[in-house]
């Protein structure tokens, strides 16, 4: 058995000091929400429901409809995308992957190739949802 040469007291107690100063300051609950587009996961569930509105696909095994957000009801800010309400339902080819997909051609080039006003449509889409809910 190992003896201690040193006992474990100290011969002068601690001294108690006064917590550090925060060098951070502690933020403030905002007054008023932070501004921004407006967010509906249930908008957005309901249009993953649709068919794609160029070739009609319908969500199926290996086909996965996706909530496209278009620029039709204003701009965003940096780093933001639109409003929610202003996404219309694509395929991922017609969204993301193919040459003439919405993200590959833009917003005016991908409407003028396919034919489609994405306004009007964008218009219509919340039109339904809000006679369906």
């Amino acid at each position: 058995m190992l003896a201690r040469l040193v006992s474990l007291r100290r011969s002068a107690p601690l001294r108690r000091s006064p917590p550090p100063q925060r060098k951070v300051p502690v933020r403030r609950k905002r007054s008023r929400p932070r501004r921004g587009p407006d967010r509906s996961p249930e908008y957005l569930a309901w249009i993953r429901t649709l068919s794609c509105v160029i070739c009609w696909r319908e969500r199926a095994g290996s086909t996965v409809i996706e909530a496209a957000h278009t620029n039709v009801l204003g701009r965003r800010g940096m780093g933001q995308k639109t409003s929610d309400f202003s996404a219309i339902p694509l395929c991922g080819a017609h969204h993301r992957e193919s040459p003439d997909s919405y993200h590959v051609l833009g917003e005016n080039g991908f409407s003028r190739k396919h034919g489609i006003d994405l306004k009007a449509l964008v218009l219509a889409l919340q039109k339904q949802f809000q006679q369906q809910s």
